[in-house]
């Protein structure tokens, strides 16, 4: 019951807070134009006000029309899922190498696998049309075995281990 009424009430916040973001501003933008228009002369604060409405304006219309988009490739969804369900822990090397295939690199000093855990492009756009930004990252996935040869953890990072310009 608890847990109900704190998740409603929540929602309630967010809701507010979404409506202060986006209706907010056109309120302030209204009365600003109302309070412009109700004076005879325009004096530096109604000059002020218009310039904060045109700015606020330009940074809304801005921050609505940019999207932040990840595109991950085939193998870092593959890999990315093996490292979050935590499947290799408590397997062998040999049952390492069936499931995944040979390592790309062996550091025999640490007893670690590498393989190649593909690639994450991100792109910020404008408009959903025009490419502001992109960058590749390349991951590796990263196999720790303890003494016994079992595998004792996994992590997926940012390596350029397996970049091929």
């Amino acid at each position: 019951m608890f847990g109900t009424l704190l998740t409603s009430f929540g929602l309630l916040v967010l809701l507010l807070i979404i409506v202060m973001i986006y209706v907010g501003p056109f309120i302030l933008v209204l009365s600003s134009i109302i309070f412009v228009l109700t004076r005879k002369s325009i004096d530096i604060i109604s000059r002020i006000l218009i310039a904060i409405n045109i700015l606020l304006i330009a940074f809304l219309l801005f921050v609505t029309l940019i999207k932040f988009i990840d595109e991950p490739g085939k193998n870092y969804s593959k890999m990315r899922g093996i490292n979050n369900s935590k499947s290799m822990i408590g397997l062998s090397k040999e049952e390492v190498e069936n499931k995944l295939g040979k390592p790309g690199k062996i550091e025999k000093s640490e007893n670690v696998y590498l393989y190649d855990a593909g690639t994450l492009h991100r792109e910020v756009r404008f408009v959903n049309r025009y490419d502001l930004w992109r960058k590749t990252y390349y991951y590796a996935l990263f196999v720790y075995f303890d003494e016994n040869d079992i595998v004792k953890s996994t992590s997926l990072k940012e390596s350029l281990e397996f970049y091929i310009p």
